[in-house]
Parts: C-alpha cells; structure tokens; sequence
C-alpha cells in the first residue's frame, strides 16, 4: 500500500483574493483537487461564484457565510453543480475545498 504525505506548512500559499489564500495539495490518479482556503476577518470573494461542477467544503475553523447563511467550525457543505453563492467570512475562517473534478480555478 502507497500514500503520498504532505503537510501544509510545506505548501505555499497563494493569493486567490484579496484577503484569501489558498495551498493546494498535491493531486491523486483521480485529479481531485484539495484547498485549504484561508479568509483574513472582512474577506469577500471578489463577485458570484458559480459551480458547473461539484464542490465539498469543510469549515475547519471559523465562521464561513455564503452569502446567505453563515457555517459555523465543524460544518459540512456540498455544493451540487449549478450552484452559487457569494463566499465571505466577517471573523475570518479556514476551509477545506475539495473539487472532484480538479477545477482549482473554481475554489471557494
């Protein structure tokens, strides 16, 4: 059995908004990409944000709201193709984004 470790602090972080960071973690066979996405307090997604495919987040710490309802640490999120929402966090939060089809571009 094979496992690739890696740990984020080996991961550098690029800005993907103002106030947003994201570290990629390498991919698997399957091109899945996985986040972690860090929002600074006040950070906003610059416009919509729309899924043509489907996204997992996780709220690892924080508070996440998309626009509509706020997603408290612990919360788990699955965002059906088609969906949209306008991510922001008003105290700051991390997140673990994960995007089946590999579409990094579409994260947060």
């Amino acid at each position: 059995m094979r496992f690739d470790i890696t740990h984020r602090d080996n991961l550098e972080p690029v800005s993907i908004a103002p106030g947003i960071t994201a570290r990629r973690f390498p991919s698997g066979p399957d091109g899945a990409a996985v986040l972690q996405v860090d929002f600074t307090a006040g950070a906003k997604w610059p416009s919509l944000d729309v899924h043509d495919h489907p996204e997992i987040i996780f709220v690892q710490s924080g508070n996440f709201h998309d626009g509509t309802r706020i997603h408290g640490e612990g919360t788990y999120i699955y965002g059906h193709p088609g969906s949209e929402h306008y991510p922001q966090s008003a105290t700051g939060c991390r997140l673990l984004v994960i995007l089946p089809n590999g579409d990094a571009a579409a994260a947060a």
